[in-house]
């Protein structure tokens, strides 16, 4: 997964169109019918693929329906391929929203979710547990997020050992490398120097990236790039000498590739998680009782798997909460909720709050300090960081 894609995609307007616009509680507000919930992502697409993401999904939902549903209704999972295009993604959202008529929208990859945020006042519908990735989408309220991709890099400063010297941000993204500056001049302690190195997207060579960052005399990585550059990175500066660099990467990033190659090379790495407490375990222990039963799954350690997946199992608490299976009303209770339980994934919710008012769907300010080795990631820390004014 690239950065990249989580903060540049060109925005297209959605006309829904047809007799089912602007009607709230699809998917089966009345009847005992499923309730049925709409998921989409980029399965086939030019530069990604996120199948784990409708995977964890469906793994959550097999789960809740083992357990007996959801007020006793099943819940039905529609995927739709967005193919990380904007056109793509004004498609799935008349599909599912419109034709399919989900109750709303949950544990989306969120790069083409902005393709989507018009349609859901149509439909009079929410997007749950977004990955939170278009800038439109961190703007609308009908977009809830559980885990904002920038938070990771933000709260790095907290996580990282009194040891540290030098820091250097490796960043093949514009906008990460300016906000990764913006608040390591902010958060980080003078006492420790901050350097930024650019690694274009497009290098084949390492090396010479390697070079630049062993010239800065950092003692810590911070990466903001493609995981699938990352391991090229890792064993590149492994090779010219830099054994006993701390690589810092964000759960966002990593990949199995990733973490093989931090296991293998045994490069000291502290691991920015998304989600801590004992979520991943439960994660895990579904997706051994419960993938089989719905094809597996080919990512269980990717950040947009887990977020589905926990998306789907929370909806269990949301829906009798609100009062039953209808959007509006979902939207409204949550819309209240100060201190809402993600399962111990994240620090309680404040959704009534704005602490980052550029940006007032970031709800949620908290990671998780843990590493990666033994190939996966590992709380080490189970109580989750919040950000804290400097």
């Amino acid at each position: 997964m690239r950065i990249s894609h989580r903060f540049t995609a060109a925005l297209a307007a959605v006309s829904l169109a047809g007799s089912g616009c602007g009607l709230a509680g699809g998917g089966g507000a009345d009847g005992d019918g499923p309730i049925k919930l709409g998921i989409m992502a980029g399965l086939q697409t030019s530069s990604y693929s996120h199948p784990w993401v409708p995977q964890g999904a469906k793994i959550a939902a097999a789960a809740i329906n083992g357990a007996g549903g959801i007020g006793g209704r099943k819940v039905e999972v529609v995927v739709c391929d967005d193919k990380g295009t904007p056109q793509g993604a004004a498609l799935c959202a008349q599909k599912l929203l419109t034709q399919d008529r989900v109750l709303m929208m949950v544990g989306d990859d969120g790069n083409m979710e902005a393709g989507l945020v018009p349609a859901l006042k149509a439909a009079k519908s929410i997007s749950w547990a977004s990955l939170g990735s278009s800038l439109d989408s961190l703007k609308n309220d009908r977009v809830y997020v559980l885990q904002p991709v920038l938070v990771q890099y933000w709260i790095v400063p907290q996580m990282l050992p009194p040891t540290t010297r030098k820091v250097a941000y490796v960043s093949s993204d514009s906008v990460i490398a300016q906000e990764s500056r913006k608040r390591a001049t902010t958060y980080y302690p003078k006492s420790i120097g901050v350097s930024s190195v650019t690694l274009p997207a497009t290098t084949a060579d390492f090396q010479p990236t390697c070079l630049k960052i062993k010239e800065t005399g950092a003692d810590t990585a911070v990466l903001a790039i493609s995981a699938g550059q990352s391991p090229s990175l890792i064993q590149a500066c492994h090779q010219v000498g830099l054994t006993r660099l701390r690589w810092v990467i964000p759960s966002i990033e990593v990949s199995p590739q990733v973490v093989r190659t931090l296991t293998d090379l045994r490069q000291p790495n502290l691991g920015v998680l998304a989600y801590g407490g004992t979520v991943r375990k439960e994660f895990e222990a579904d997706i051994a009782k419960y993938g089989p039963k719905v094809g597996g799954i080919t990512n269980p350690i990717a950040d947009g798997a887990l977020n589905a997946w926990l998306g789907m199992k929370l909806l269990t608490k949301i829906i009798p909460a609100a009062g039953g299976p209808d959007a509006e009303k979902i939207k409204a209770w949550l819309d209240g909720q100060k201190a809402f339980d993600t399962m111990g994934a994240t620090a309680p919710i404040d959704f009534t709050a704005t602490p980052v008012p550029a940006m007032p769907r970031i709800k949620n300010t908290s990671a998780t300090k843990g590493v990666y080795e033994n190939g996966e990631p590992v709380v080490t820390e189970p109580k989750p960081y919040t950000i804290k004014t400097p």
